[in-house]
C-alpha cells in the first residue's frame, strides 16, 4: 500500500500543467476539487427509459471546483484550480480551456494511466435534469498529502475553497493546511458526500449546502425545515453557512442569527451550474467588501442569470449584472 502511495505521490508531482503564458497576478482565491469534462444532452422531446431520445449534445469544462472558478473567472476574481486529470485527450481539453478562459492552472497536474473525471447529463426540454452519472474516480483517489507540499498559488491565495468530491483525509489535511489565518469555504456537493465535512466544520468560515445536504451532514433521517439545519450547522462550529431550498428562500446563519432571502425566479433554461453560481457570485460579494446577506443577493442573482441561460458560467455572466453597480 505504502508503495502504491508513493507511485501515486510520485505521479501527481511529476507533471504539471504545462503553461507558456506569463506568470499571472497572484490568486484571491484557490479552488480545490473536481475538474471533470462534462457532457449535456439537451433533449428535443421529454427523455423515456427504454428508448432513445433526441438532442442535442454540449461538451465543456465541470465539477463544482471548476465550475465556481469559472463563474468567478467571469466576474473578474483572479483564482486558482487545484486538482487532477488524467493524461488522455480529455484532461489536454480541459487543461487547454480552461488556460484560455483566464484560470492559473499550476496547481492542476496529470495523472499517468488515469482517466479524466466525466460527467453525463440529460436534460428535458424545460431544463430539468432528467438522469446524470458521473465517474469522478480521478479526484475520489487522491491521497491526504497530494497537495503536500503546497503549490504556490495555494500559499498565495487568502482564500480556499473545497468541494467534497475530495477524500475525507484530504479534506482534513487542506483544512490544517489552510492554517489559522486563511479563510476556507466549502461546498456540500450531494447528500452521500456532505458528511465528509463533520470533521472540518469547526474550520469553516462558510459553508454551501441544500436542505437534504445539511440534514446528511448532521446525520439526521428527518428533514427539518432550512433555519433549524442552518442554526444546528453554526451550533456544530460553522462560522457562517448559506443553505438552499429550491424556490425557497435562501437561509443564511452565523453568529448574529438567522436570515431568509427571497430567490429570484426566473424561466429555466438549464440548470447547469445554479448551485456554483451561487457560490461564485458570493465569493465574489465578499472578494468586494460586501456583508455576506449582500453578497449572497449577488449570489442569487449569478444562480438566476445561470438558470435563465445555457450551462455553467455563461457568457451574460458578469458582476454589473449581478452587483446592482452601475
Amino acid at each position: 500500500m505504502r508503495c502504491a502511495l508513493a507511485r501515486f505521490l510520485s505521479d501527481l508531482s511529476a507533471m504539471p500543467v504545462p503553461s507558456s503564458a506569463p506568470r499571472a497576478p497572484a490568486p484571491s482565491i484557490a479552488l480545490i476539487g473536481a475538474i471533470h469534462l462534462d457532457t449535456i444532452a439537451h433533449a428535443a422531446v421529454p427523455i423515456r427509459r427504454e428508448t432513445s431520445t433526441p438532442a442535442r449534445f454540449v461538451s465543456r469544462p465541470g465539477g463544482v471546483a471548476t465550475n465556481v472558478a469559472r463563474a468567478l473567472a467571469k466576474l473578474d476574481i483572479a483564482c486558482a484550480l487545484a486538482g487532477v486529470v488524467g493524461d488522455d485527450a480529455a484532461g489536454a481539453q480541459l487543461c487547454a480551456e480552461l488556460s484560455a478562459q483566464g484560470l492559473d492552472m499550476s496547481a492542476v497536474r496529470r495523472l499517468q494511466g488515469r482517466a479524466t473525471g466525466r460527467y453525463l447529463a440529460l436534460h428535458d426540454p424545460d431544463g430539468a435534469l432528467a438522469a446524470a452519472v458521473v465517474d469522478g474516480e480521478i479526484t475520489e483517489a487522491l491521497p491526504a498529502k497530494a497537495f503536500t507540499p503546497l503549490p504556490t498559488v495555494l500559499i498565495e491565495a487568502a482564500v480556499w475553497f473545497l468541494d467534497t468530491n475530495l477524500p475525507p483525509a484530504t479534506l482534513a489535511r487542506l483544512a490544517k493546511d489552510a492554517g489559522p489565518r486563511r479563510r476556507l469555504a466549502a461546498d456540500a456537493v450531494s447528500c452521500a458526500k456532505a458528511p465528509r465535512l463533520a470533521a472540518i466544520l469547526p474550520r469553516l468560515d462558510l459553508l454551501f449546502c441544500n436542505r437534504a445536504e445539511a440534514a446528511a451532514l448532521l446525520a439526521i433521517e428527518t428533514l427539518p425545515p432550512a433555519d433549524d439545519l442552518a442554526a444546528a450547522l453554526v451550533e456544530r462550529g460553522v462560522s457562517a453557512c448559506c443553505v438552499s431550498d429550491g424556490n425557497a428562500p435562501l437561509t443564511l446563519a452565523d453568529n448574529t442569527g438567522i436570515r431568509r432571502l427571497d430567490v429570484p425566479h426566473v424561466a429555466v433554461r438549464d440548470v447547469t451550474g445554479a448551485g456554483d453560481a451561487l457560490i461564485a457570485g458570493t465569493l465574489a460579494g465578499l472578494h468586494h467588501g460586501r456583508t455576506l446577506d449582500a453578497a449572497a443577493r449577488a449570489g442569487l442573482a449569478a444562480a438566476a442569470l445561470t438558470l435563465s441561460a445555457e450551462g455553467a458560467a455563461p457568457d451574460s455572466l458578469n458582476w454589473r449584472a449581478i452587483s446592482g453597480e452601475d
